[in-house]
């Protein structure tokens, strides 16, 4: 029964039950008699607890309770009364394991000494504990027995019923370190404290956005931090603008657009979230006319981004797009030039940044890097051992006047317009003006540009006639995007570094008069879309990696001037649909690996001037006799293949020809001596041959054959022999 209170009870009152218990049990000891309180039966029948009170106040003192807790034992003896009997009654475990029958019987008030100097006062309480007398005697003996068991099995373990009180004592306190009301509402108190850590962490966080937004603008969902919007079309601010520097510039308003920027710059927070909209409804509008990929707009490493941050925030003529709601109403012909000039200013701007962020340049993002991008291949083995890192002084241009300025790029460095239509000239010249028009030619030759070359600058600019960049230090693969320059008539891309394959999409350049990509480290193969480009007239590829065969679909290609595929890694046959390009000057195939023979169809290249069939040691067979068709032939190199049979006569039908290089070959026989009719000739190499015989007399009439010994006959054995 006692364990089972002391769970039900608190720690702090079980002290005090515990107290209790102890000094009834002396009390007890002493022979004083107890008595049950039966004031509170509901509590009684709940807690299935006796309640027993000590003799009215005459004798015994209250005990104040703390806490107001009913407890086993609302009163105790006084303890001074205990201390008139003297310390010899008192009860203890040293002195007796278990009570006598007579003490016991005088505990549970069973003692009949009338002489006791108690006087109690008889209440009807004490009355109805005299009926319950009975009742309650064998609960109470069955309580004194085990509290008598207990303190004796305490002192066998060798401590004390006081040693356990204070063990106890000392548990309750620790307990009570902590506010009850604590204890009650724990569970909501961590739960509102979770809930302020969150809310902390939250506000710091925003915080960090903010700084790094402020600091350099380079937080992705902040990019215009810091800077000025506006609301017209070329309205804005003025600003000293730098280009390898824009990171503290210094706005001014413009005069003219005062108004409008006053409405805009009505607070920081109304500026702040203006430009936030600006640079999404740009990006929203590049990405829709496909412009620039999602990604490279979202990387703040990029050069895209670094473009629309500079449109946005820096640009000095903060050009805008007109907002969606507008748009489908319509935009008027002025209104849809307005936008793609500011397509065509982000591209050029984006071209800046890759060809001068030094970090850019060597490998990093942008659009594409040396490992391509997200439309470039990846590296191959050659291109990895070209790689080299530059420093930002090698990455300089040459020449860079008005660069992202003030000045609109109709009058940037290299960039030349379209003419202005008379209804929006204003004054403007039809060369060179301060416009953000349709450019027609991107010129940067010789500019020592390193880097590659963005998509967007074939994606933005529509109209453009004329791209030059060679003579530079460009690289990565030549974009696909290029298909889109449906205007585009010349294309110069030589003595660069580029790699990869010719992209298919090449063959969409139906205006495509000359197309120049010679000197680069381009490989794959020759497209058969190259057939589609029927304007094409200049075909020069030579000095590249490109293998595989040369493509039959040339045949189409019946405006084609020239064609120069030469010092390439090409294999297979020469196709015989080259005879239909009947218009070509100047055919030049060799340094390949070519095989097979030369075909007759050479021969209905009626305009050729120049052939160049040599350094293929996979060619075979006979010069066929067709070659004396070309008359106006003046150059034709055959040396260093495989080339055998004796020398066809016919050859002396060519009597315009000024080069002929037959030598390192195999042929046999004489020399005919119908070459003597060459009266043109120059330069004749026959060295290192088959041949046998006389040498022709009519070969002293070669009287432009250069000598270069006493007479020209003398020559001509040497030339023969070695």
């Amino acid at each position: 029964m006692l364990d089972s209170f002391e769970k039900e009870s608190r720690l702090h009152e079980r002290r005090l039950a515990r107290q209790r218990q102890m000094r009834l049990m002396e009390e007890a000891a002493s022979g004083l008699p107890l008595h049950v309180n039966d004031d509170d039966d509901d509590d009684n029948a709940n807690n299935n607890e006796m309640e027993y009170e000590m003799p009215p106040p005459s004798h015994v003192e209250e005990v104040d309770s703390e806490d107001d807790v009913p407890s086993m034992y609302s009163g105790i003896h006084n303890s001074n009364n205990l201390n008139k009997n003297g310390n010899d009654n008192l009860w203890s475990s040293a002195n007796s394991k278990d009570l006598d029958d007579s003490k016991l019987k005088f505990v549970m008030g069973d003692n009949t000494n009338n002489n006791s100097n108690n006087n109690y006062d008889e209440t009807a309480s004490y009355s109805s504990w005299t009926e319950r007398q009975k009742r309650e005697h064998d609960e109470s003996r069955h309580l004194i027995m085990l509290a008598s068991r207990r303190v004796s099995s305490s002192s066998g373990r060798g401590g004390t019923l006081e040693m356990e009180m204070r063990d106890e004592e000392r548990r309750s306190r620790r307990y009570n370190k902590c506010p009850v009301w604590f204890m009650l509402h724990r569970k909501l108190i961590c739960s509102l404290c979770l809930v302020m850590a969150l809310i902390v962490m939250g506000v710091l966080i925003g915080q960090m956005k903010k700084n790094m937004g402020q600091d350099g603008a380079e937080w992705p969902m902040n990019p215009a931090t810091g800077g000025s919007s506006s609301s017209g079309m070329t309205s804005g601010t003025s600003a000293s603008h730098e280009p390898m520097d824009s990171s503290n510039e210094e706005s001014t308003h413009n005069p003219q657009d005062s108004s409008n920027n006053n409405n805009d710059s009505s607070s920081n927070n109304n500026q702040h979230e203006l430009d936030m909209i600006k640079f999404e409804r740009i990006k929203d509008r590049l990405l829709e006319h496909q412009i620039s990929h999602a990604s490279t707009l979202e990387d703040p490493t990029t050069a895209q981004y670094k473009a629309l941050q500079w449109i946005v925030r820096d640009d000095p003529r903060q050009l805008d797009v007109m907002p969606l709601d507008d748009v489908e109403t319509g935009l008027t012909g002025e209104q849809v030039d307005r936008e793609e000039g500011l397509f065509e200013r982000y591209a050029l701007a984006v071209f800046w940044f890759q060809t001068t962020d030094l970090a850019i340049v060597n490998g990093g993002s942008g659009g594409g890097s040396r490992n391509g991008g997200p439309d470039r291949p990846f590296r191959t083995e050659e291109e990895e051992e070209d790689e080299v890192e530059f420093t930002m002084q090698e990455i300089q241009w040459r020449e860079s006047t008005n660069w992202l300025t003030e000045k609109g790029f109709c009058l940037w460095h290299g960039v030349i317009c379209h003419p202005v239509p008379q209804s929006t000239a204003h004054g403007a010249s039809s060369v060179r003006y301060d416009d953000d028009f349709h450019v027609a030619i991107l010129n940067l030759t010789e500019n020592n540009i390193h880097g590659l070359v963005p998509r967007e600058v074939y994606m933005a600019f529509t109209k453009m006639q004329a791209l030059d960049l060679s003579w530079n230090e460009l690289g990565g693969a030549i974009g696909r995007e290029i298909g889109a320059l449906r205007d585009l008539q010349d294309l110069f891309l030589q003595s660069n570094q580029f790699t990869g394959a010719i992209p298919t999409t090449i063959g969409e350049l139906g205006n495509l008069y000359n197309l120049n990509i010679s000197d680069n480290k381009i490989a794959g193969t020759v497209p058969t879309q190259i057939g589609m480009m029927s304007k094409l007239r200049d075909a020069s590829m030579f000095q590249n990696r490109i293998g595989g065969r040369i493509p039959g679909e040339i045949g189409y290609l019946t405006d084609l001037l020239a064609l120069y595929l030469d010092s390439n890694r090409l294999t297979g046959p020469i196709p015989t649909s080259i005879g239909k390009l009947t218009s070509l000057v100047d055919l030049r195939l060799r340094a390949n690996k070519l095989t097979g023979t030369i075909p007759s169809e050479v021969g209905e290249l009626k305009n050729l001037e120049t052939l160049y069939l040599d350094t293929n040691r996979g060619i075979t067979g006979k010069i066929p006799t067709e070659l004396a068709n070309l008359v106006k032939a003046t150059e034709i190199q055959l040396y260093q293949n495989s080339l055998t049979g004796p020398l066809p006569s016919e050859l002396g039908l060519l009597d315009g020809l000024i080069f002929l290089y037959l030598g390192d070959n195999q042929f046999s026989g004489t020399i005919p001596t119908d070459m003597g009719k060459m009266l043109k000739l120059e330069f004749l190499y026959l060295e290192e041959n088959d041949f046998d015989g006389l040498i022709p007399s009519e070969l002293g009439e070669l009287h432009k054959l250069q000598v270069s010994g006493p007479s020209r006959m003398d020559h001509v054995l040497k030339v023969i022999i070695f």
